[in-house]
């Protein structure tokens, strides 16, 4: 049976509460530049979930506009070659989009088919929830990897005076023959150099000067 992606991001939301967990389940694998990764364990799982987070300078709408910014995702997401748009409702706050990843030689480049939906809750916080589809409209490209376990969500959460805290986190399992062991070893350097990244491309006017109607800043009453 094939879920809509709507249907899929529906039950998404369904696990918000439950998304951040106690911090003694999780040990810090990295602190650096303003950044600190964190990796546990999830049940059932033989790859480790990352949690990685910042704070940054910025509005919500901001930061919501450098994750649509399909165009220019691979200047600062890690080891991203392309992101295309396949789908985009942007009265239902929904997308889906192919992800193109690179690995290192000689590895095999990696691919991803993710829906995605944007929320915010009542305290402004925004959280942008992504999962990967499976489904047979959408082809393996000859020469890629297909990433068929997939789950990641971005946390922006307003702290005052223009700043907000940025949280990172996920889980992929690569696919092919890559032992989950050597995996686990380099999960934290992905996170950790996306950060890196949008805390250099955020205070760029495109994000800093773009609106989202859909997106309250803080310092908008209701």
């Amino acid at each position: 049976m094939k879920i809509k992606p709507s249907t899929l991001l529906t039950l998404l939301l369904l696990l918000l509460p439950s998304i951040s967990m106690a911090a003694s389940d999780w040990s810090q694998v990295r602190s650096a530049n303003g950044i600190t990764v964190w990796t546990r364990e999830a049940p059932g799982y033989s790859l480790r979930e990352f949690r990685a987070e910042t704070t940054v300078r910025s509005t919500l709408a901001g930061l919501v506009t450098l994750i649509m910014d399909t165009d220019r995702a691979a200047t600062w997401i890690y080891r991203t070659q392309r992101v295309d748009v396949l789908q985009r409702n942007d009265q239902e706050a929904t997308f889906v989009v192919h992800m193109v990843t690179d690995f290192p030689w000689p590895l095999t480049d990696r691919d991803a088919v993710v829906a995605g939906r944007i929320v915010q809750t009542g305290n402004l916080t925004v959280h942008i929830i992504s999962q990967s589809l499976l489904d047979d409209s959408y082809p393996v490209n000859l020469g890629l990897v297909r990433m068929r376990d997939f789950y990641g969500n971005w946390t922006f959460r307003p702290l005052g005076d223009g700043m907000v805290h940025v949280t990172m986190q996920g889980r992929a399992d690569p696919g092919g023959t890559l032992p989950h062991s050597i995996v686990n070893l380099l999960i934290h350097e992905t996170p950790y150099q996306t950060l890196r990244g949008l805390r250099r491309v955020i205070p760029q006017p495109r994000y800093q000067q773009s609106q989202q109607p859909a997106i309250q800043e803080p310092d908008v009453l209701p």
